[in-house]
């Protein structure tokens, strides 16, 4: 089969993998960034509980997180916290996620949207090669980073807005008890503070 023959025609809807350990401003932009430029219909973020690639002993436990992404972008068209990986085995592989989300959306068009920080590890990713021939793949640029996406047939770079901290970065701030009004979805401040400040 070549690469691209099983993508679907028609709306995209955008999933954003991610632990959202929290959500920020950062994670919200590109998803703006992706619905204004009418690259997906909607983007889905996927709240992760467990990233094959990352043992984090400060990961809140995924239903608060899944609650903070909720209560981040209620009420903003085409965005949409999706929980499906939570009852998947763990850890949860992408392209896992990808075969539930086919069988249960048949003629569903699905992208994936990535970091650059991402790309240079796509190849460790379990069944890359199937990802890339069902999905399109937007990579969203990481400060710091210079991203190729040479080699990659699926893969589009995007000139989405950069953010300039990090969720780990976040959450140090919190800890230190400093403001990050800025930094996260004003709807999603307070119950933030009161998880992550616990």
């Amino acid at each position: 089969m070549e690469q691209g023959k099983e993508k679907k025609s028609g709306p995209v809807i955008g999933l954003f993998f991610g632990s959202f350990n929290p959500i920020h401003n950062g994670h919200v932009g590109i998803a703006r960034y992706l619905l204004e430029k009418r690259l997906c219909a909607e983007v889905w973020f996927v709240v992760s509980p467990c990233n094959p690639f990352k043992v984090d002993r400060f990961l809140l436990p995924e239903t608060e997180r899944f609650e903070i992404v909720k209560v981040a972008i209620k009420g903003i068209p085409g965005m949409k916290a999706c929980d499906i990986e939570f009852s998947m085995p763990k850890p949860s592989y992408t392209v896992d996620t990808l075969r539930v989300l086919f069988d249960r959306y048949p003629g569903q068009q699905f992208a994936l949207i990535i970091g650059g920080d991402n790309v240079p590890d796509f190849p460790k990713w379990k069944d890359h090669r199937w990802i890339e021939g069902h999905c399109d793949i937007f990579v969203y640029p990481r400060s710091g980073i210079i991203t190729s996406v040479e080699g990659f047939t699926s893969m589009t770079l995007v000139d989405a807005p950069l953010f300039p901290l990090s969720a780990t970065e976040i959450r140090e701030m919190i800890r230190k008890g400093d403001d990050i009004s800025s930094l996260v979805p004003s709807e999603a401040l307070s119950l933030i503070w009161k998880l992550y400040s616990k």
